[in-house]
C-alpha cells in the first residue's frame, strides 16, 4: 500500500542530505586544501629574532619566542587558518561520539597539566579562535607506532653516536600535510628544534641545543594498557625535559621520575651514549646498548614490565643491519635501518641525528619518509636565529 506524500517527502529529504554532504564536503575541501598549501601563507625570510614560518627545501620552519604564552600567540597567529582548518577535517573523519570520548579525556587529564603548558595552549587559543579545549585535546590523545636505534663507539666507522627515528601515524588523506619543524627559543631554558605534527605543544621527535636527543614509541605489550588520567602525554613531558635537561642521562631520570598516561619506549641519546626509558602508569625500567648498538620499536623488553614477550620484525631488522655494518656504520647505513624498521603506508616522519655534530637529517610529509630525501640542518644555526 502507498502512502500518500512519502515519495515526495523521501525526494526532499534526499536532496535535503545531498545539500548537507555537499556543504560538507566543500567544508572538507577548503580544509584540506589549507593544510596542504601551508607554504603559500605566512611566508616570512632573513628576519632573525622574529616569530615567523620560513622554508628551507619547501620544509616548513616555525621559529617560536619568549615565554609559553607568548610562544603559544604566536603559533595560533601564525598558522591560525591551518589550526581551524584540522579541526574541520577531524570533525569530518571522527564520529561525533569519538570527539566527545577526547574532549572528555582532555577534561580529565587538564588538572595535571602544567601551567607552562596550558599558558601556551591558551595563547594558542587566544589567537587562533580553536577553543582551548579541542587544542587540549589533540595534545592529550595522539599516538604515534615508531622505531628508533642508536649507534656508538665501537659499532660506528667515526665513534661518533648516530640516532635514527621514524615517526608512523595514519590519520588519512592529511597525513602527508601535518609535518612541521617547530623551534622554540624560550625565555628560560634550553632551545629546542621539534619534528613534529600540526597544533602539538609538545615533541614526539626533538633535540636541544646541549645536543639530546629524543624519540618516543607507543608501546603494545606493557602489564597495564589502560589510559592513567593522572599521568602526562610522554609529547609533553619530553618538550618540557629537552628545555631542562643536559645530557641523555639526566633527562632518563628525568622521565622515570614522571608520572605517565600510557605505556610507552622513550629514548634519549647525546653524543657520548643512549638509553631508551620503558615507561608505564606503573613502573619503569632502563635499558642500555651492548656493543655500542641499542634499538626499540614498540613493546616492552625489561623483566617485568611486559604480560608477553614478543619478537617483532621491525626491531629485528635493526639489530639485523647494525650487526651488518657494525665498525663501520655511517649515515646512509642508519637510513637504511630506518627504511627496513618502517610501518608499511604509515611512515610520515624519518629523523637521522648527528648529537656530536649538532646536526639533524628530516624526511616529512612524504610516505615513506624513510625513503627520502633528507634535508639536513644545522642545529646551532636554528638557535642562532
Amino acid at each position: 500500500m502507498r502512502i500518500p506524500g512519502l515519495r515526495r517527502f523521501a525526494k526532499r529529504i534526499t536532496f535535503v542530505f545531498f545539500l548537507v554532504v555537499l556543504f560538507q564536503g566543500c567544508r572538507m575541501y577548503r580544509a584540506f586544501n589549507h593544510i596542504t598549501n601551508l607554504q603559500e601563507e605566512h611566508l616570512v625570510a632573513d628576519q632573525k629574532g622574529i616569530p615567523r614560518l620560513e622554508y628551507i627545501e619547501s620544509m616548513p620552519i616555525l621559529h617560536l619566542y619568549g615565554t609559553y604564552a607568548e610562544m603559544g600567540e604566536q603559533y595560533g597567529s601564525i598558522l591560525s587558518m591551518q589550526l581551524n582548518s584540522l579541526v574541520v577535517i577531524a570533525e569530518g573523519l571522527f564520529s561525533d561520539n569519538k570527539i566527545e570520548k577526547y574532549l572528555k579525556l582532555a577534561d580529565e587529564v587538564e588538572p595535571v597539566v602544567p601551567d607552562n603548558i596550558r599558558q601556551f595552549i591558551a595563547g594558542m587559543s587566544n589567537t587562533s579562535g580553536v577553543s582551548y579545549r579541542k587544542l587540549l585535546a589533540l595534545n592529550i590523545v595522539p599516538r604515534t607506532t615508531c622505531s628508533v636505534l642508536a649507534v656508538w663507539g665501537e659499532a660506528t666507522a667515526d665513534g661518533e653516536l648516530l640516532m635514527g627515528r621514524n615517526a608512523d601515524y595514519n590519520f588519512q588523506r592529511v597525513n602527508k600535510a601535518l609535518g612541521i619543524i617547530v623551534v622554540k627559543h624560550p625565555e628560560q631554558g634550553y632551545a629546542t628544534v621539534s619534528s613534529t605534527f600540526l597544533g602539538l605543544a609538545g615533541s614526539f621527535t626533538g633535540m636541544n641545543e646541549k645536543g639530546v636527543s629524543y624519540g618516543n614509541m607507543l608501546v603494545y605489550n606493557g602489564e597495564d594498557e589502560g589510559i592513567d588520567t593522572r599521568g602526562l602525554p610522554i609529547q609533553l613531558l619530553m618538550q618540557m625535559g629537552g628545555e631542562q635537561c643536559a645530557s641523555a642521562s639526566e633527562m632518563t631520570d628525568y622521565l622515570a621520575c614522571k608520572r605517565h598516561m600510557i605505556p610507552i619506549n622513550v629514548m634519549c641519546a647525546d653524543s657520548s651514549e643512549a638509553f631508551v626509558s620503558e615507561l608505564s602508569p606503573f613502573g619503569t625500567a632502563v635499558r642500555q646498548g651492548a656493543k655500542g648498538v641499542l634499538a626499540a620499536t614498540n613493546y616492552f623488553f625489561s623483566s617485568g614490565m611486559f604480560k608477553r614477550h614478543v619478537n617483532e620484525h621491525r626491531f629485528a631488522n635493526l639489530m639485523i643491519i647494525s650487526k651488518k655494518y657494525h665498525g663501520e656504520f655511517n649515515l646512509t647505513h642508519l637510513q637504511e635501518a630506518m627504511h627496513a624498521a618502517r610501518q608499511l603506508n604509515e611512515n610520515l616522519q624519518c629523523v637521522l641525528f648527528e648529537p656530536g655534530k649538532m646536526k639533524m637529517h628530516v624526511s616529512m610529509n612524504r610516505v615513506p619518509a624513510s625513503e627520502g630525501p633528507f634535508t639536513p640542518f644545522d642545529v646551532n644555526k636554528l638557535f642562532s636565529e
